[in-house]
């Protein structure tokens, strides 16, 4: 479901992905937002541990989901790629406000 204007986005200091930061308190549930990706079928599970998720994309578009509401996502061409991604990625019933 989207999420207009909830993350701020911002370039890693590393310079090769984003960040994307709740404007205010959530949390993701990542038993949930993995079995919801998964359904999808547009991404694989790379790696999956109680705090984080890692999945990629068919368009190789890489997102890292960290339990505390927070998103790494590589391999987009610029900002406006990365919002457009986590505004529309997360499952309603992977995410918890706080």
């Amino acid at each position: 479901m989207g999420r207009r204007d909830i993350f701020m986005i911002r370039l890693c200091s590393d310079r090769a992905a984003f960040e994307a930061v709740p404007k205010t308190r959530l949390r993701f549930q990542i038993s949930k937002l993995k079995d919801a990706l998964a359904r999808r079928g547009d991404c694989e599970v790379t790696l999956s541990t109680p705090q984080l998720l890692v999945v990629k994309r068919r368009d190789s578009v890489e997102i890292t989901f960290v339990d505390d509401g927070r998103m790494i996502i590589r391999n987009v061409a610029d900002q406006d790629a990365a919002r457009n991604i986590a505004e529309t990625i997360l499952p309603d019933e992977a995410v918890v406000r706080c």
